[in-house]
């Protein structure tokens, strides 16, 4: 059994197991030489001439690897096979997705995409994902226990945590109490937890932007079929200093690209518009202090 089946398989035992499935060999950096790449579309479950281009420009960057944070199918008259089908025929992996609050059942939706369950980890290039399934609000206590557990024993050089409902409130349009007892216990995970968390990735609101949470920094990749405006700063928080970094206050529509090396502990994300092809914003969230390219306007 190899690292990432054994992680996957952790899923369902993570609250009694030892550390071991979830410790990083730093004494075998084979293959983390390359730097590893990912495109972010969250808030993208329909089928319209916005997600249409958005296939397309993914296809013509040849980005076909996926972290999909949430929203993955809109239309209840739908399906996953009307929406997503076609991505799959152009060669598209699904390569790690949250659930969002427009869904056709947990259920339904976990066994489309090939996930492991509602939450899971994922080792990716000595990066440690963790997918949460922000919507449930029958089982987040036990998530929170499971991901709190999670970091504590990670030891790997990235830690990242997706989910669909950002821990702030960002746009008049949510709040982050509306998931108020996963929130709860993930804000808490998240003060506790600062030093290792690498960034979060969320959804939901259907803009882009990178926010930071005190020194966490948080990516939004929502814009994806429809356009709605962040006004900064971003409203006070009663527990992190918020601050937005740059966001789409003047809309359009955008996708993210997760670039990092785990071995020089690098990780840069790009927002590329791609209503207007030439338009790009790039951050450096590794090494700390963040900084920002001037196409960041």
């Amino acid at each position: 059994m190899n690292r990432i089946q054994i992680l996957l398989l952790s899923l369902f035992t993570a609250l009694t197991v030892s550390a071991a499935p979830f410790r990083f060999d730093t004494r075998n950096p084979r293959g983390l030489r390359n730097w590893e790449t990912y495109a972010i579309v969250g808030d993208a479950g329909i089928r319209n001439g916005t997600t249409e281009a958005l296939r397309k420009n993914l296809a013509a960057n040849k980005m076909f690897r996926l972290l999909m944070p949430g929203d993955n199918l809109y239309l209840p008259t739908s399906n996953y096979p009307a929406t997503w089908d076609i991505w799959k025929k152009e060669g598209f992996q699904f390569s790690m997705v949250a659930i969002g609050n427009h869904n056709k059942g947990y259920a339904e939706e976990v066994a489309y995409f090939g996930m492991p369950g509602e939450y899971y980890a994922v080792e990716s290039k000595g990066a440690l994902f963790l997918v949460l399934n922000s919507d449930n609000k029958n089982n987040y206590a036990k998530q929170i226990a499971w991901v709190d557990q999670v970091l504590t024993q990670s030891n790997y050089p990235l830690n990242f945590i997706m989910y669909h409902h950002p821990s702030i409130t960002l746009s008049s349009a949510h709040n982050w109490e509306e998931r108020r007892g996963f929130q709860d216990g993930m804000r808490a995970v998240i003060k506790k937890h600062a030093k290792k968390i690498t960034s979060l990735i969320v959804g939901h609101d259907h803009s882009a932007g990178l926010f930071t949470l005190d020194e966490v920094p948080m990516i939004l990749s929502g814009a994806s079929w429809e356009s709605r405006n962040i006004d900064l700063p971003v409203q006070k928080d009663p527990l992190f200093v918020a601050t937005g970094l740059w966001a789409t206050t003047k809309g359009g529509f955008w996708w993210g690209k997760l670039d990092y090396n785990a071995l020089t502990k690098e990780v840069y994300v790009h927002f590329n518009r791609f209503d207007r092809q030439q338009s790009r914003c790039t951050f450096r969230i590794m090494p700390k202090p963040l900084a920002k390219s001037q196409g960041c306007k």
